[in-house]
């Protein structure tokens, strides 16, 4: 596959080992660039650099260039935009990634002096080259917060559309769980449950992140119990890593971070436990703890009154055999009498106190408080909602992170200030679910826990949203409904295959894709022994034919046939190929949670589709399984989502203006996360809405929007 757009790798330019005979190392370069505005240090995302330049020692007329190097020495994106803003800044514009290394990035500014560092003539011969280098460096943490200030050179494309859904309600039987009030308690046996802590490391001594953009989510699950989608004021600081197994993808891992397993012998561990407390039950704490007190120490006081105060968040259920808890068992040791003979007397006074990991504790009683999921959560009911339906695409700002958007209005023509009717928090739009069931026309509008159709809380998000094909080489029919699993992967979907048939499955329903968009396909994987698992993006029937033309719009296109010796078609049966994952050892392997990035061939329908099979068509059958199966938009940490939608529900002021007046106006205001606004506004005049009906997309209103910001930028 392609390297993706949105990952932007330059050739390399030599400014950084080329001879200058003007080398400015000043701070701010007031002969030549005239820097206006540098970072010091820098998160993920976009971010400018601002520069005048200076027309008395620069030649005029002649061109300026730029190189950016990472801390390993390679090439990061880095470019000139064609944009000046009200105080005659030009602007350069660099991005950082997941992948951009840590550590200090150097900037390479060149240019044509007319004039040396002491105001003396450069020869006329000597100014036909590059003959000036300004050199700065920054620190990159690719993992820290965006702080660039939020600037847009191009407006994003925002259109407004009154729609009308029915009403979505969640059901009485959950209003008391969903305070936090309702929880549940489970038990264990004393045999059934082992904690094990090998290798333990602290998150903060693998990252560089701030206390106060750490991943708050994982430590406050509790106020979250049933997983609901929401967004806090921190960032995903989970890595995404190659794996020699996985081609054109990731695997994403905060595994470094919580590497306290418990584990089941009795398969007792339920995904219901995820976001819930761990603790030792009573007075049954662990009697086997490993490895003992080291020599010339002893246990402070006793391990059970210690122990009886351990309680740990459950941060992921990996299977019905084990999960993850946010933190080790450690007991706080003291120096035996014996130890401290030998010590002076100063050290005899106080001994000495000191904490070690408990590396494995068994024989114990576990008690765990947590939320049960209900697979039914949300319902429709007959009554029917008016919204207006916000939709931003091409959202790239040049610097800084859309943290948030707020939405005021008011009476169409009239001279009466705006009022705030919404403030969103802005997050990735989820393809797969059930909204505007089928979703072909719209994008999701709601998430919620049974109906984000690719997490299989419930057999029958299986049956209704998916299909399950056998594929051989000659022929491609419907298989039998595959049944849940918990016993290798909490809540997931085994694919069966076998070394004359392939197993493929698909939502049995397209969703609508632009072609202007990246996205990410995510998914947890665990594949049995030699089996691997191919991932797809498909536009058309599955059937053998693979030249069938579709009438209606595809996002997709099939990719070359790798598999001529099995079936001969010039092209695959299944679209465009994205990545595939392989499990070569002879034990099954659970992967964790994995990302494909991939990108559109055109505008239109499309779907994801999971094909496994044997390696090398051995003699064997095994399963590949998926769970939690997620599209976005990509969405890396500081760059603002490509598409977000939101919902703009009616109050009663405004439907009080609707019988006076159909036109509103409407003003968008973006805000970063620290809640500074940027200068930026949205627009929305005129916008006709009627409570009796639904009105198509109004197209008009990103004309209107290009011509407000052309003509009134340098008012703001």
């Amino acid at each position: 596959m392609a390297l993706l757009t949105f990952y932007k790798r330059p050739q390399p330019k030599g400014y950084s080992k080329n001879y200058y005979p003007i080398k400015d190392s000043s701070d701010t370069s007031p002969l030549y660039f005239d820097i206006t505005s540098f970072p010091q240090t820098v998160g993920g995302g976009r971010y400018v650099i601002k520069l005048r330049g200076n027309g008395d020692n620069l030649r005029v007329g002649r061109s300026i260039d730029v190189e950016l190097l990472d801390a390993e020495g390679k090439n990061m994106y880095v470019d000139f935009l064609t944009y000046t803003d009200r105080f005659n800044n030009y602007y350069i514009m660099f991005e950082v990634y997941d992948s951009t290394p840590k550590g200090l990035a150097t900037l390479y500014l060149v240019g044509e002096a007319v004039r040396g560092l002491k105001g003396e003539p450069i020869p006329i011969n000597e100014q036909e080259t590059y003959n000036v280098r300004w050199v700065r460096q920054f620190m990159v943490l690719p993992f820290e917060r965006n702080v660039g200030e939020l600037l847009f050179d191009v407006p994003p494309v925002v259109d407004l559309v009154q729609t009308i859904i029915p009403e979505r309600s969640l059901l009485s039987e959950n209003n008391a769980s969903l305070s936090g009030s309702n929880l549940s308690l489970y038990t264990s046996s004393i045999d059934d449950y082992t904690i094990i802590a090998s290798n333990f490391k602290g998150y903060d001594m693998d990252f560089a992140s701030s206390e106060d953009i750490l991943d708050k989510k994982l430590r406050s699950l509790l106020l979250n119990p049933l997983q609901k989608s929401v967004t806090e004021n921190s960032v995903d600081s989970t890595i995404r890593a190659k794996d020699q197994a996985i081609l054109n993808g990731y695997a994403r891992s905060s595994t470094n971070r919580f590497e306290t397993i418990v584990t089941s012998k009795n398969n007792t561990i339920r995904k219901d436990f995820l976001g819930g407390s761990f603790s030792f039950f009573l007075d049954s704490t662990p009697t086997s703890l490993l490895p003992p007190a080291a020599n010339g120490y002893k246990i402070s006081g006793s391990s059970s009154d210690q122990l009886n105060l351990y309680t740990a968040n459950i941060v992921e259920v990996l299977s019905d055999k084990e999960m993850r808890l946010s933190k080790p068992i450690t007991l706080v040791l003291i120096q035996s009498a014996s130890a401290q003979i030998i010590q002076s007397k100063a050290a005899k006074q106080a001994a000495y106190k000191t904490k070690y990991t408990i590396k494995q504790a068994s024989n114990f009683t576990g008690s765990i408080a947590y939320l049960q999921n209900n697979p039914s959560f949300v319902t429709s009911s007959t009554v029917s909602q008016s919204f207006l339906q916000a939709t931003f695409s091409d959202f790239k700002p040049i610097s800084g992170e859309v943290y948030r958007i707020k939405t005021s209005y008011k009476r169409g023509i009239a001279t009466a200030d705006y009022k705030a009717i919404y403030d969103q928090v802005v997050t990735p739009v989820e393809y797969l679910t059930d909204s505007a069931f089928p979703n072909q026309t719209t994008y999701a509008r709601r998430e919620s826990d049974a109906r984000l159709i690719g997490h299989f809380t419930d057999q029958t998000i299986a049956n209704d949203y998916w299909d399950y094909y056998v594929e051989n080489v000659s022929n491609t029919y419907i298989g039998t409904v595959l049944g849940r699993n918990s016993s290798s992967l909490s809540d997931s979907i085994p694919v069966l295959t076998d070394f004359s048939e392939s197993g493929v499955f698909t939502t049995k329903f397209y969703q609508n894709y632009s072609i202007t968009q990246l996205y990410t396909l995510t998914f947890n994987v665990t594949l049995d022994p030699n089996i691997e698992l191919e991932i797809y993006m498909n536009s058309d029937e599955l059937n053998a034919n693979t030249f069938t033309s579709q009438a209606y719009p595809r996002a997709f296109l099939k990719t070359p046939n790798l598999e001529k010796t099995r079936y001969r078609d010039a092209y695959n049966r299944f679209g465009q190929f994205v990545g595939k994952i392989t499990n070569k050892s002879s034990s099954q392997k659970r992967f964790g949670k994995v990302e494909f990035d991939f990108e559109t061939d055109g505008e239109g329908f499309g779907r994801p589709l999971f094909r496994t099979s044997p390696i090398g068509r051995a003699n064997l059958s095994g399963s590949a399984y998926l769970s939690e199966i997620s599209i976005k938009p990509i969405k890396l940490n500081g760059f603002t989502p490509s598409i977000v939608q939101f919902n703009i529900p009616f109050n009663s002021e405004i439907e009080s203006i609707i019988t006076l007046s159909q036109s509103l106006d409407f003003k968008l205001e973006y805000f970063d996360y620290t809640g500074k606004q940027s200068e930026f506004t949205t627009y929305i005049n005129d916008l006709i809405v009627n409570l009796k009906g639904e009105i198509p997309s109004n197209t008009c209103q990103a004309q209107k929007q290009q011509f407000w910001i052309n003509t009134n930028r340098e008012s703001y």
